[in-house]
């Protein structure tokens, strides 16, 4: 099985995994997670302790499904977080996730994120097929993603339950482009 579980250094863009951050590297994440910007658009927007998130991470150790990692830019500059979720090797698909740094006015971070998993994915596991989930309502999310080659394959009807209302999740899809 290909070993997800390190770091990785694609186009001078250094690839951290969650199992080797440094503790202030692991609390910075956490702001993020936390950041109003960020959970506003997760499944379970609430805050997270630093407890329930070093726990988190301390679980990635022993699976060999999901793999999460920080990515910074050639100059160091921490850009965001991207993962990916239920790999399925025999069938060689799984799901992606990304959010940035909110605190980061880095303008193309967002694409840097994104390039970063497609190639993990399709060039170091060897996946063929990436999807995602993303709400309804996150129009900037559904935009990029369309720009970034993926296409809307489905919907979850009123699957997220925020703000006192369902919301539908469109599931989007791109196969090996690289």
């Amino acid at each position: 099985m290909i070993e997800l579980q390190t770091n990785f250094d694609i186009n001078s863009t250094e690839i951290i995994n969650f199992l080797n951050l440094s503790g202030e590297e692991r609390e910075m994440v956490l702001s993020w997670r936390n950041h109003y910007n960020v959970r506003m658009w997760m499944y379970s927007d609430n805050k997270i302790s630093l407890n329930e998130h070093i726990n988190f991470i301390d679980r990635l150790a022993g699976d060999t499904n999901n793999f999460y990692w920080i990515v910074k830019n050639k100059d160091g500059i921490s850009l965001g977080t991207i993962y990916l979720n239920k790999i399925d090797f025999k069938n060689k698909h799984a799901y992606i996730g990304i959010y940035s740094n909110p605190y980061n006015e880095f303008k193309t971070k967002g694409t840097l994120l994104i390039q970063c998993i497609k190639k993990l994915a399709f060039k170091v596991a060897e996946l063929h097929t990436l999807k995602l989930e993303v709400i309804e309502n996150n129009k900037k999310a559904i935009n990029f993603y369309k720009k970034s080659g993926f296409n809307e394959e489905g919907r979850l009807k009123e699957f997220v339950f925020k703000d006192r209302k369902w919301h539908d999740v469109i599931i989007m899809g791109i196969t090996n482009d690289l």
